[in-house]
């Protein structure tokens, strides 16, 4: 099953677009091995992905950098927003 990677605000322009569609690899099962593969040797996104105020959702629920997901339908990368 794909999983619908979603990039918000600035990091939509480093990421080459908003959104992804993706067969994830088995070995990728938190949030930071999925950086770790779709920076690949991108230093650019792999420092906006990585940035301690980026959000990390996976199936709309807050998560942490190494907390475990298993065949996510959706995860979204969110820096901070602002507006009123």
């Amino acid at each position: 099953m794909a999983t619908r990677i979603l990039f918000f605000g600035a990091l939509k322009e480093k990421a080459g677009g908003g959104e992804r569609l993706a067969e994830l690899p088995a070995h990728i099962d938190n949030a930071a091995a999925l950086i770790d593969w779709l920076a690949g040797d991108d230093g650019d996104l792999r420092r906006a992905l990585e940035a301690p105020s980026v959000r990390i959702a996976v199936d709309q629920a807050l998560v942490g950098r190494d907390e475990i997901f298993a065949a996510p339908g959706e995860i979204a990368f969110m820096p901070p927003f602002s507006g009123g």
